[in-house]
């Protein structure tokens, strides 16, 4: 293996110049660092998202106020669509009582969260409960322990306003007391004469007036309020929450002003292009370095270690990332693939399929045997299903920029969960945690693939060598999608069920395999046998009554890495059960939504079974089902609720599809009728109707076009010409949501929850159509045609 060898000249900067110059030049990044300019503070942000250390009165980590009312909002979740630059500071102003006009919002910082402890009233409920609860008492998740000043910082499992609406609520108020404490004390009067409105506050018996930004410096000073006389409101009280409010990062991104990881540019610095070791697990054995020393702009390359599942590699470094990029490609690079490397999809799947028959672990052992019902059944239905791998394919490649000096780390990058990505930088230096500063950005999607991904560390390894210079490195759209992913697993599902005369249900049997998302495991179903949480998940609880169940469950270990994406085990097992429920509803000779109501109906047992019936009866309402259709067109419908063991949150969704299948079996998805559970309250319902109308063009990719596939150890598709998503010509002209108040109810969230409905929807119409029933995805892999 060649060493590093430079063919530039270095640029000598000390890292005071090197902010020094940053700060002259102007433009992106003249906020990025911990010397901006004072005048920068009071201002609206210009596209520059990340956190600045306070200019301004600070009345708390969550929020600044400046002397002319500005409100500046520190977001501790990363932006990527979900609209948390918003629903986030709107938590905090809702308590807050600041004119919404005149709040910001930056990203919090990781290294704080790191450094500073959490206040005690973000880590316990005052009063013993929090109203805001499914049942009226007890804090949600909040974080997995977390104890930093800002909690919770990955944006995943749609829980950013579920896992988060207290402690900003309680950040919010919290600072409200102290800018009434400081009024009080300048008037000499007692806080119960006061009232903050609009960043305004009056003392009533006088008409005395005076603005948040007039004494936020004052307030600031004041010490911490008695957490437990601070009361938060509840949904009853809410004036901001539950109102639609455009999205703050809006503006910047349809100006182009909105900076991203991969917009960051910075003095001296070099581009890298990465190429890790094509089969997962690999390794690079060696490469030539002077086949392309001599290439114009070629600075070094630097070789990257591998851990697991994750391949090492090796990066070319150049004045710009394509002439590091076409270096790259024409430097010979030899590499040990491993045993993995003769591995393919059909021996894959040929080792699923084998696995099926061996002994798994029992989750549902309910009511009898499930042999002696099926030997008494007037029919018996079996159907097996298959999913394919998914990749997140995120529209901005990964990137990002590190610049690493002794004893600091300065990371610029879109994160899901950038103190994750804080960890594994300061690993990757061998600095502590303290040391690392990540500047997070906006990214270009994340989807459940964007959480302290590869780049990251492959950035801080190539800036270790660069004496002080910042780097950017940047993959390519094919090394994003086959080395820089971990897929939604593959997945079989088969059932059985014992019919009686009538059609319905006195036995279902169940079995499932696929690769195993993480190593954590769940105690669920009739004897909490631990279990990996996502691969039982909606099938741990049935919502269809049946007398008789068995269900077990099995996970395998491939060499294809695996980990969450956008709807997570639901996304599989929805489209089992939803697409058996309707073929035995086919096999009753009965209409599936009144099959389904009838058997959510007999479910005494399940405790949301009202919620789902009112949702499955506004849907078909909404959708006409059962009015006529022209020939070739066909509903379906489906209805989850994201439910899982190891949490009591749900989120409700019933959807109805409307297909057309021409006889050359074109399909199109025409019209989505969906109903979505509100529980007390949304943050911000716009936001919410976005996310939805987004979630139904992500579930058609996966239900018509995408799969990810392995020949010789490694992944086919690279790119959009063969993992193709919906385009805008693809998205049905009709979408109706409605939502539907379920009271006292904490939901689980509204990032994914409206994407398993619909394949098994879909298929269920084409079945309609055509008569042929679709057991496997993608559809687009099938012949739809029909006479």
């Amino acid at each position: 293996m060649t060493a590093n060898v430079e063919t530039t000249p270095k640029v000598e900067l000390s890292r005071r110049d090197f902010l020094a110059t940053t700060a002259a030049v102007g433009g992106a990044m003249v906020l990025g660092f911990y010397l901006p300019p004072q005048s920068a503070q009071a201002a609206p942000i210009q596209g520059q998202p990340w956190y600045r250390d306070a200019m301004v009165p600070e009345l708390n980590a969550w929020l600044t106020i400046a002397p002319d009312d500005t409100v500046t909002i520190r977001v501790a979740q990363t932006e990527m669509g979900t609209g948390v630059f918003t629903s986030c500071p709107m938590m905090v102003a809702e308590e807050l009582q600041c004119d919404w006009s005149k709040v910001r919002a930056e990203y919090a910082s990781p290294q704080r969260n790191v450094t500073e402890r959490a206040p005690e009233w973000t880590l316990q409920v005052p009063g013993g409960g929090n109203p805001l609860a499914r049942d009226g008492g007890g804090e949600p998740a909040m974080g997995g322990g977390n104890r930093g000043v800002y909690r919770r910082m990955a944006t995943n499992s749609s829980g950013s306003v579920r896992e988060s609406r207290y402690y900003l609520q309680m950040a919010g108020a919290e600072a409200r007391e102290r800018l009434l404490l400081a009024a009080a004390a300048m008037w000499k009067v007692p806080t119960s004469e006061l009232v903050a409105k609009n960043s305004v506050i009056t003392h009533t018996p006088t008409g005395r007036r005076t603005t948040y930004g007039a004494v936020a410096a004052r307030a600031a000073q004041i010490p911490l309020p008695d957490p437990s006389k601070i009361k938060i409101k509840g949904p009853d009280e809410f004036t901001l929450i539950g109102t639609e409010q455009k999205n703050l990062d809006v503006p910047l991104k349809v100006t182009g002003k909105a900076i991203y990881g991969i917009d960051v540019e910075l003095p001296g610095m070099l581009y890298a292009a990465a190429k890790a070791c094509p089969v997962f697990g690999g390794t690079v054995k060696s490469y030539d370095f002077n086949a392309i020393k001599d290439r114009p702009g070629v600075h070094s390359a630097v070789a990257f270690g591998g851990k697991g599942y994750v391949s090492g590699g090796v990066a070319v470094v150049a004045d710009t990332w394509w002439r590091a990029e076409t270096a790259l490609d024409l430097m010979p690079v030899e590499w040990d693939v491993g045993a993995s490397g003769n591995r393919n999809s059909a021996e894959m799947w040929k080792a699923d399929f084998e696995s099926l028959k061996q002994p798994g672990t029992t989750v549902l052992e309910e009511g009898g045997s499930y042999a002696a019902a099926k030997s008494k059944a007037a029919k018996v239905v079996e159907a097996t299903y298959t999913v394919p791998y998914l990749a997140h394919a995120r529209m901005e490649p990964g990137n990002a920029t590190a610049l690493v000096t002794p004893g600091r780390v300065d990371l610029w990058t879109g994160d899901q969960s950038p103190d994750l990505a804080l960890l594994r930088a300061a690993q990757e230096a061998g600095v502590t945690p303290d040391k690392v500063f990540v500047h997070t950005t906006f990214i270009g999607g994340g989807f459940g693939g964007g959480g302290a991904s590869d780049q990251v560390r492959q950035a801080v390894a190539v800036a270790k060598t660069l004496n002080g210079r910042p780097v950017k490195l940047v993959w390519t759209r094919e090394e994003e999608m086959r080395l820089g992913e971990k897929y939604r697993p593959m997945g079989i599902g088969w059932f059985e069920a014992a019919l009686d005369a009538d059609g319905w249900p006195i036995a279902i049997a169940m079995r499932t395999t696929g690769d195993r998302y993480d190593n954590s495991e769940t105690p669920a179903g009739t004897y909490k046998n631990p279990v990996a949480e996502q691969a039982v998940r909606g099938l741990h609880e049935l919502p269809y009554f049946c007398p008789i169940l068995h269900y077990d469950v099995r996970t395998l270990n491939s060499h294809v890495p695996v980990g969450f994406r956008r709807a997570t085990g639901s996304s599989v097992n929805v489209f089992y059960l939803e697409s058996f429920i309707d073929e035995l509803a086919h096999a009753a000779g009965k209409d599936p939504y009144e099959y389904r109501r009838e058997l959510i109906a007999r479910n005494s047992k399940f405790r949301d079974r009202d919620d789902w019936l009112k949702a499955l009866d506004m849907v078909a309402k909404m959708s006409g089902w059962g009015t006529p259709l022209p020939e070739g067109w066909a509903r379906g419908i489906g209805i989850d609720d994201r439910r899982r063991p190891s949490r009591a949150t749900v989120a409700l969704c019933a959807e109805v599809v409307t297909v057309s299948v021409s006889r050359r079996g074109q399909l199109r998805l025409e019209r989505v009728d969906c109903v979505f559970d509100e529980g007390f309250s949304f943050v911000n319902p716009l936001s919410v109707r976005k996310q939805i109308e987004g979630q139904i063009a992500w579930a058609l990719g996966d239900t018509m076009w995408q799969e990810i596939t392995v020949k010789d150890g490694r992944v086919v598709e690279g790119n959009f010409d063969r993992y193709k998503v919906a385009r805008m010509a693809d998205y049905p002209p009709q979408v109706n949501i409605q939502f539907l108040k379920t009271n006292n109810k904490w939901i689980s969230g509204v990032g994914e929850e409206a994407i398993p409905q619909i394949a098994p929807a879909i298929a269920q119409a084409v079945f309609k159509i055509t008569g042929k029933r679709i057991r496997s995805l993608p559809l687009g892999n099938q012949d739809l045609s029909w006479v």
